[in-house]
C-alpha cells in the first residue's frame, strides 16, 4: 500500500470529525487551549492572537462565539495559573552543582541528568 493512498479501514487514517456542543463544552475548550500554550511559554499578547488566527481553528471558533472580552478573561486565568513558570534545563554529571541564574531563582527548575 503506498503512503498516499491508504486503504479506506486502515486504522491508523486521521480523520478529523466535528461534536456537538454547548457553551459550557467551548468554556472547557478555550480554557484548554490557554492553558497548553500558556504552559508553552506564551505570553498574553500571543495567547490571544493563537485565539485571533483562523489557523487554529478550534480556538478561533471559540472566540467567535464566545467573545473577545471572555477569551481575554479565560488567558488571564490560565497566565495566572501557568504563565510565571519557566524550566531551565541544563545538561549535567550527578556531581555538578546546578547553577541557576538569578531570574530563575524563585522558579522551578528542572535538572536533566
Amino acid at each position: 500500500m503506498p503512503y498516499d493512498d491508504p486503504e479506506p479501514d486502515d486504522p491508523h487514517l486521521l480523520v478529523g470529525v466535528s461534536l456537538p456542543g454547548d457553551e459550557a463544552t467551548t468554556l472547557e475548550m478555550a480554557a484548554a487551549f490557554a492553558d497548553e500554550f500558556a504552559l508553552m511559554g506564551f505570553d498574553r499578547e500571543r495567547l490571544l492572537l493563537v485565539f485571533a488566527n483562523p489557523f487554529y481553528a478550534g480556538a478561533h471558533a471559540a472566540r467567535e462565539l464566545l467573545g473577545d472580552d471572555e477569551i481575554a478573561r479565560i488567558v488571564d486565568e490560565s497566565l495566572r495559573a501557568y504563565g510565571g513558570q519557566r524550566l531551565a534545563v541544563k545538561d549535567a554529571d550527578q556531581d555538578d552543582e546546578l547553577e541557576v541564574p538569578e531570574a530563575l531563582r524563585s522558579k522551578r527548575v528542572l535538572r536533566v541528568l
